[in-house]
């Protein structure tokens, strides 16, 4: 995790009040991976018509957050399910707000 990362237990973005603005929000399919879930939201919220376009407009997520690592942190282990939790980190022009039931939230930065 770097310094643009955050990871919280609780429901509401760290770091992100008082900004002034609504949030984007976009809900993840059940199974789909939180970084597939970013990408989308992106997409959506950017007016990109493809999420694959994201990467080359804003570069590859992998500069922000390990995708793997985001796509793993809330998946349940032998002794937990992980059920509550949200990690916050910066990329395209957002903070990006990602919790446990895959709800991606875009707090544009000023």
């Amino acid at each position: 995790m770097n310094a643009n990362q955050r990871i919280s237990d609780e429901h509401s973005p760290t770091g992100v009040e008082g900004n002034g603005s609504e949030p984007f929000v976009h809900q993840g399919e059940q199974d789909q991976p939180l970084s597939e879930a970013v990408t989308v939201a992106v997409a959506e919220k950017t007016g990109l018509d493809d999420p694959l376009a994201v990467a080359s407009e804003f570069g590859p997520l992998y500069d922000a957050v390990d995708p793997a690592a985001l796509d793993a942190l809330f998946e349940p282990t032998s002794t937990s399910n992980r059920s509550a939790g949200t990690i916050t980190y910066t990329y395209a022009g957002h903070d990006v707000e990602v919790d446990t039931s895959g709800r991606v939230r875009l707090f544009r930065l000023e």
